[in-house]
């Protein structure tokens, strides 16, 4: 017997897409854990298992039903984790990875599921990879973190005979609850308000290609990193300014937009969970979204202004950032070539991306975080003390991986200058 539950937007969002190019398969998302040590593979399945009958995201499905569109929660779910050892590959981990990437690239059945897939990777003696993906319907990146940490702390448990930590309150008919109350209420009239007020006389995109209309969203990625110097610089640049860092990662990719364009009205995507409330912050599920950040250049202007300013809409925007961006599209003027109304992406994750295994240390890597228009710049900070891990995420129709690699270079090189923007320089500046 299965549970019926409605979709939250973000879901319907995903439907939707998904629904009008069903070959598409940039709604897969995966990303992989580099344990420094073997797993019991047996233990670890059953903590999988655990968590599969407490996470009803990973028991979805979504189908048409005489009520409209549901997603229905299957009592069980057979997740199978599969076990490859690559250790006697010349190059253990680019086997495990040309695994995960032919995976990624498979199709989910929405109707009928599962949506998630599992793999244990054997890469030497000392060396495991845990792979998990799903498609995007059922789990955006936080809820993907959420669910990691749990099979973390059952596996600890199931090792070491130690209680298993107490789950925090929340469910997801909670969640689902909450976005249903959000759209009937008088608040989302106000949000609708605000973006439509915000954006009003938009006429042009900023961005690094010579854009057209693609068929898919499917991407290719190139990375960069900041060194730790790099980012003390960035935070002593952001208590300088009384704001946050990644407000000034924020600004240097305006800057570097205005530069390449010369447009002085720009509009990039900015990532959110949209977790506003405590309960929705412990619940695996879809509930991301994107909300727009308007910001005003000019070559006069210097980079501290632009920062204030990004500091200001940043907190305007998270204030409202509840509002569907597919709502949002459908009601906005549709600018030339059926291009969105704002991009590139930019989306900053600043969380603890490490777990422990049993004492066995590990870290994230990801793989895919779903479907690109354009651009995505995504920004790690893994609270590792590693410095930022940047990663371009370019529509493999628009963009090639050397322009991604000259883009990123351009974008990390801009990072390390915020100490000079900061003396005076003019953002028109080389």
């Amino acid at each position: 017997m299965a549970a019926r539950l409605a979709l939250s937007s973000a879901q319907t969002g995903v439907w939707m897409a998904q629904q009008l190019d069903p070959d598409d398969r940039a709604f897969n998302i995966g990303e992989y854990c580099d344990i420094a040590g073997p797993v019991d593979p047996v233990l670890f399945e059953q903590a999988l298992r655990e968590v599969v009958a407490a996470t009803p995201a990973l028991r979805a499905r979504f189908d048409i039903g005489e009520e409209g569109l549901c997603q229905y929660i299957d009592d069980t779910v057979d997740v199978p984790l599969h076990h490859i050892d690559v250790s006697g590959e010349p190059d253990p981990r680019a086997a495990a990875e040309r695994w995960m990437r032919q995976d990624l690239a498979k199709e989910y059945d929405i109707a009928k599921g599962p949506l998630v897939t599992w793999a244990l990777f054997t890469v030497g003696a000392e060396r495991t990879l845990w792979y998990r993906a799903a498609h995007h319907i059922v789990v955006d990146g936080f809820g993907l973190a959420l669910i990691a940490s749990h099979v973390a702390d059952v596996y600890t448990a199931l090792v070491t005979g130690r209680p298993r930590k107490p789950r925090p309150p929340g469910t997801l008919e909670q969640v689902v609850a909450a976005d249903v109350a959000y759209r009937e209420s008088e608040r989302y009239a106000h949000d609708r308000q605000f973006w439509l007020d915000r954006l009003a006389g938009q006429t042009e995109t900023a961005g690094l290609t010579d854009w057209r209309p693609t068929r898919g969203r499917a991407s290719i990625r190139e990375s960069g990193h900041l060194s730790p110097t790099d980012v003390g610089l960035l935070r002593a640049a952001a208590r300088r300014l009384d704001v946050t860092w990644p407000e000034i990662v924020i600004a240097a990719l305006a800057v570097l937009l205005h530069r390449a364009t010369g447009i002085r009205e720009l509009v990039l995507g900015l990532p959110v969970t949209a977790r506003t409330e405590p309960m929705l912050r412990r619940v695996p599920g879809m509930v991301t979204n994107v909300v727009p950040l308007r910001l005003s250049l000019s070559p006069e202007t210097d980079f501290a202004a632009v920062v204030t300013q990004t500091s200001q809409r940043l907190e305007e925007a998270l204030r409202h950032q509840h509002y569907p961006q597919e709502d949002l599209v459908r009601e906005l003027p549709g600018l030339p070539n059926g291009r969105r109304q704002f991009g590139p992406d930019i989306n900053i994750m600043s969380f603890n991306y490490q777990g422990d295994y049993a004492g066995r240390s590990s870290a994230v890597h990801t793989l895919c975080s779903g479907p690109v228009e354009d651009l995505t710049v995504n920004v790690y900070d893994r609270m590792d003390g590693q410095g930022l891990q940047i990663a371009l995420d370019g529509n493999a129709e628009l963009y090639t991986p050397a322009q991604l690699a000259d883009h990123i270079h351009h974008f990390v090189s801009l990072l390390r200058s915020v100490p000079s923007l900061l003396d005076g320089c003019e953002v028109s500046s080389t």
